[in-house]
């Protein structure tokens, strides 16, 4: 997700809107390829009373998406499944108490979700941010499993992550952290110049992590060695937001435009493979046969086939802030957090 520093002063009923830019779209050509697919939205998230009381204040700031100032001693840290009421194991899942969502992200061999928690305003230098770890069921293993107020080192506001081997790679502001994925331990940090929004990760076969640093139009690479360096900027990644490596090639969304770009990891040139029906676009995912794309002026999470003749479908709904998601092929899960509502929501998803 991105947000401007310049709208951080505008006022809490503004913040609470989730507005967001209205940028330009970023090339051109139409999508290409391939087979056949659904989804599959079932229920009304519900919600359930707080079971933990762990304290956070969350205070969210405005910009590209907006996000609200709200303070939770409190915050709620339960989960409800719909099903539970409408005896459809499908139903969505509302997992509660958290402080601006911005990422949640597979953790394939363990099988927990990681989320990534601002915690305060997304491009403030705070120490107030935390990765929290939560069960396949909603239940929240530990809430603030790695905490820049608790630890001796630096979590200001962190967002996109990724896994290597057993590096947890978060980006954060002007830096990437690094955590042991098993143990949460923290193993370094890598600075990159220039930075100012380092916002989503995707890492390729070889172990280089791939970083989008949104409101420079850049995307930067780390490889195994830590070493950083410039892949491209360029005006046409339109606010360069969620990642997507897939083999040689790297799939971006923009928060200031509508389209899937596509781009080599060699000489990378972007261009539109789809365009989508509205932006603020955050996350974007593969499903083997297309991409899943969040998109806050949509309020949605769209599908868009790697078919080239077939639409672009809403798979869920009703979601004012969908931030960066991640799909969970092995529960058949799209995850989502909704970051100015402090939840995460799982949706039943075949993976078309």
């Amino acid at each position: 997700m991105r947000f401007t520093s310049a709208l951080t002063s505008l006022s809490l009923a503004l913040a609470l809107s989730a507005c967001g830019d209205d940028g330009g779209d970023a090339t051109t050509d139409a999508a290409t390829t391939d087979d056949t697919s659904t989804a599959s939205t079932t229920g009304e998230p519900t919600t359930a009373a707080p079971t933990t009381e762990p304290t956070t204040t969350g205070t969210t700031t405005t910009g590209e998406p907006s996000t609200s100032t709200t303070t939770t001693d409190e915050p709620d840290t339960s989960s409800t499944t719909a099903g539970e009421t409408t005896g459809d194991e499908n139903a969505p899942i509302v997992v509660e108490g958290f402080s601006h969502p911005e990422s949640i992200l597979v953790d394939a061999v363990d099988g927990v979700y990681f989320v990534s928690n601002i915690g305060g305003n997304p491009d403030e230098v705070d120490d107030n941010g935390f990765i929290s770890r939560v069960l396949p069921d909603g239940t929240i293993e530990a809430l603030q499993w790695i905490s820049g107020e608790a630890g001796d080192f630096t979590l200001d506001a962190p967002k996109g992550m990724a896994i290597v081997e057993d590096t947890l790679y978060v980006a954060d502001i002007t830096a990437v952290r690094k955590f042991d994925r098993v143990t949460g331990e923290h193993l370094g940090d890598i600075e990159v110049e220039g930075a100012s929004f380092l916002n989503d990760l995707s890492p390729d076969a070889d172990g280089n992590v791939y970083v989008s640093d949104t409101n420079n139009n850049a995307i930067h690479k780390i490889d195994p060695q830590d070493a950083v360096s410039l892949l491209i900027a360029d005006e046409s990644l339109a606010g360069p937001n969620g990642l997507s490596v897939e083999g040689d090639v790297l799939h971006v969304v923009g928060f200031n435009g509508q389209n899937i770009l596509r781009m080599g990891l060699v000489d990378p040139m972007p261009y539109s493979i789809a365009l989508l029906p509205q932006g603020g676009l955050d996350g974007i995912v593969p499903t083997g046969h297309g991409w899943l794309v969040s998109s806050w002026d949509g309020e949605a999470v769209y599908f868009r086939s790697d078919i080239a003749q077939r639409d672009v479908e809403k798979v869920v709904e009703g979601i004012g802030s969908p931030a960066d998601i991640d799909h969970d092929f092995a529960n058949s899960r799209l995850l989502v957090p909704n970051l100015l509502a402090d939840t995460i929501e799982f949706h039943h998803f075949t993976g078309l």
